[in-house]
């Protein structure tokens, strides 16, 4: 399978990819792009201009937040097999996670977080859309392939998620 994903300038992209690379050398999945750096949820860079490699390998299980060079907007394409979506996926408490989006096709968000609600303090897009369940705000209305997603948990305790089968 090809994945693509088109990332935008002047902004922090969070993606992620629902394929595991055929190659997942950071620097193979991202060298086709013109790009200042990659981040991981755990502070992890990639800055291949100045030769910055803290990650060394793509994880289909992460999501990252991508920072182009230029003034346009890129795309990305991966070669993979599909990712299997109903993994567990560790969020952890006190910091931004950044959750990979591992089904096929969107979803709605709040169809995305039934039964997750009482754990989760905000969900938030690139594009500063937001989930906040304890508070009825839904204008993050749908998760996507391709994109990452912003999680900060409500308590002290981390929870292993997993996405809905079926959906």
């Amino acid at each position: 399978i090809t994945q693509t994903v088109d990332l935008d300038p002047f902004r922090m992209n969070m993606m992620s990819l629902n394929i595991e690379a055929f190659d997942t050398g950071v620097s193979s999945v991202f060298g086709q792009l013109d790009l200042l750096l990659v981040k991981n949820d755990d502070s992890d860079y990639y800055v291949p201009d100045f030769g910055v490699s803290q990650i060394d390998e793509f994880d289909a299980r992460e999501g990252y937040k991508v920072f182009l060079n230029g003034a346009g907007g890129q795309t990305m394409s991966v070669d993979g097999l599909p990712v299997m979506p109903d993994i567990s996926l560790p969020l952890d408490p006190f910091r931004m996670n950044v959750l990979p989006y591992s089904l096929n096709d969107c979803m709605a968000t709040d169809a995305v977080f039934a039964g997750y609600e009482e754990s989760l303090l905000i969900v938030k897009s690139d594009d500063s859309d937001y989930y906040v369940p304890a508070y009825n705000v839904m204008t993050l209305t749908e998760m996507c392939p391709g994109e990452g997603y912003g999680v900060f948990l409500s308590g002290a305790n981390g929870i292993d998620f997993t996405y809905p089968m079926g959906g």
